[in-house]
């Protein structure tokens, strides 16, 4: 009897150890299983920003979007050599090694602006910084202040790797004094690299500052020619690297100004890569050959042109920030042919509800632009409609991946509210809510009232 009851017992032992052992070896993802409400804190404590891989995703929602080796760009191997030029395979920015890479686009207080962030393990990059710190939200809480949060918890000891700023326009780089107020070091900026007097602010106040600190500085143009120190390719860390693209807009020397007077033109771009993940960015630019009551050019079609050969660099990629906050005039079939994203992410602040614009007002009637939706949402001869994610609907969104496998996403709750109206219907959405923060530009209601879609 004893022994028959010793079986039993050993019996349910061996079943509750399997099931343990099934249950770890797949960790669903609670926020597949949930529904997010409209009283999520933008500051859960679930996120653990310097946590292993699986503790950063497990609040996240999985975008569907798999990282495809044929994004991948083959990096560089090379021995540790401090007197190799700072960014080189042999003496990248950060020795720091990284689980994931996450790319974090900051929700803006006013129409257009762009700030990103991205980190892999503590190397971090910044590219562009929003609208001037000064700016309000609708909660009535400051810009810098939500920058100085962010940058605190995402620079390891106040240091900055790599900062980028893509042109001179204030949506871009008018929160330099955020950046500037947490970050007491930076070990390079690359930027636009021309005379611009509406932005001389941030050259003295930030670049130059940080410069006589010991900063290395380079302007693209000395990237994409090798000149003056440039490398056409920048690393971070032995896997984190950046490849810097020629746009044929870029000013030779710095004095000479902008090689045309719509500075979205001038905008730098490149190409990200972390492991098979890629990344292209490429501020504002975009194919404006009138200008706006100046001179203007093709950004992208000469993009396109310029490195259309380059295979090995200019490919497919994982994810694409839209250029110009997906304005009608970028974002062209030409260059998305190239880069076939799987996944976008546009950056628009939502627009004041008293903006017409054909027959629409408010955010229907600001960025993104219909032509450029319609652009990423189209399914095109060659390639396949990419999840498209916006941060006035999502609010500051983060996306991760370990550069091998999935994409994960999760927005914050709003501190914009908006509102605006087509022939669709009207929309209101007040700060605060959380409705739409995990979900593709498809299945939010902004999508639906504003485009139809």
């Amino acid at each position: 009897m004893n022994i028959v009851k010793n079986n039993y017992k050993s019996t349910i032992i061996v079943v509750l150890l399997s099931f343990l052992l099934l249950s770890s070896c797949d960790k669903p993802n609670p926020s597949l299983t949930t529904t997010p409400s409209d009283d999520v804190s933008s500051n859960s404590s679930a996120d653990i920003i310097n946590g292993t891989y699986e503790d950063r995703i497990s609040n996240m929602a999985d975008t569907g979007i798999t990282v495809n080796y044929e994004d991948k760009t083959e990096k560089e191997t090379a021995y540790y050599d401090q007197s190799a030029p700072l960014g080189s395979a042999a003496h990248p920015l950060s020795t720091s090694q990284s689980e994931y890479v996450e790319i974090l686009t900051f929700e803006q207080p006013s129409q257009y602006g762009d700030a990103y962030l991205i980190k892999a393990g503590e190397a971090t990059i910044a590219i562009d910084f929003g609208h001037p710190s000064n700016y309000r939200f609708s909660d009535n809480s400051l810009y810098s202040d939500l920058l100085k949060m962010k940058y605190s918890e995402y620079l390891t000891s106040s240091h900055l790797d790599l900062l980028i700023v893509t042109h001179p326009h204030s949506d871009h780089y008018g929160g330099y004094s955020a950046l500037k107020s947490v970050t007491s070091s930076i070990g390079m900026i690359v930027d636009y690299g021309y005379y611009a007097s509406s932005a001389e602010s941030y050259r003295r106040n930030l670049r130059d500052y940080y410069v006589n600190l010991g900063t290395t500085y380079h302007r693209v143009y000395d990237m994409v020619n090798h000149q003056n120190g440039g490398l056409e390719r920048t690393y971070i860390t032995s896997e984190l690297f950046i490849d810097w693209l020629d746009t044929g807009y870029y000013s030779a020397e710095y004095e000479d100004g902008p090689t045309v007077d719509d500075a979205n033109v001038t905008s730098l771009a490149g190409i990200l890569a972390y492991r098979d993940f890629s990344f292209f960015f490429s501020g504002d630019l975009q194919d404006n050959p009138d200008g706006y009551g100046g001179t203007g050019g093709l950004g992208e079609t000469s993009l396109v042109n310029l490195n259309q050969d380059k295979s090995a660099i200019f490919h497919n990629v994982t994810m694409m920030k839209a250029a110009h906050h997906a304005s009608s005039k970028a974002n062209n079939d030409n260059l998305l042919n190239i880069l076939e994203p799987k996944l976008v992410t546009i950056s628009a602040g939502a627009p004041e509800s008293d903006i017409e614009y054909n027959g629409k007002t408010g955010v229907c009637a600001g960025h993104p632009h219909l032509q450029a939706l319609s652009r990423f949402l189209t399914q095109r001869f060659k390639r396949a409609v990419p999840k498209v994610y916006l941060n006035f609907v999502n609010g500051t969104t983060s996306f991760v991946t370990d550069g091998y496998e999935k994409v994960y996403v999760k927005g914050s709750p709003l501190k914009m509210s908006y509102q605006g109206s087509s022939s669709y219907g009207s929309i209101e959405r007040t700060y605060g809510s959380t409705t739409d923060m995990y979900n593709d530009i498809r299945s939010t209601s902004w999508a639906l009232v504003c485009h139809g879609l």
